[in-house]
């Protein structure tokens, strides 16, 4: 490059100024609010500090095809859940697990930790707590329900 090319540089960015200078002006308006309220800085932060240094790769990774399909397997499953909790009945049962959920942990502990050996009477004599056949009957049904599932996966 010669000088006369820098000088026709010059003059190509002088005229664009001057035809733009509401553009410029705007945008330096900009950036003293963006200064004024710390952005800048934070930019500057983000930039030097949290930034890593080898951010091609992680450009790379994040926009990879297995990431992408994983992030759109992520949306879809969200989509999943967001259709579940809006079935009135589904969102009622998923509620009442979760708001006496500390009180099933503590009989799932306090059944555990006493581990002595059940006999088939006595686990006879616990099926006719209506509380016990109600919850065997759930799950028995939900994993009627849960193999009927994933036998339509195959």
């Amino acid at each position: 490059m010669n000088g006369n090319d820098d000088l026709l540089k010059d003059n190509e960015l002088e005229s664009a100024l001057e035809n733009n200078m509401d553009v410029v002006l705007a945008f330096l308006r900009l950036m003293e609010r963006l200064k004024a309220a710390g952005l800048v800085e934070a930019l500057d932060y983000i930039s030097s500090d949290v930034i890593p240094d080898n951010l091609a790769f992680f450009a790379r990774a994040f926009t990879s095809k297995d990431m992408l399909e994983t992030i759109s397997k992520s949306g879809n499953t969200l989509i999943s859940a967001l259709f579940l909790l809006s079935n009135r009945e589904m969102s009622d049962m998923i509620k009442a697990i979760s708001f006496n959920s500390q009180g099933i942990a503590e009989a799932v502990r306090e059944g555990a930790s006493g581990s002595h050996p059940l006999s088939v009477l006595k686990i006879m004599g616990m099926l006719k707590d209506p509380e016990v056949a109600a919850g065997l009957n759930a799950m028995i049904s939900g994993l009627k329900a849960f193999g009927n599932v994933l036998k339509k996966l195959d």
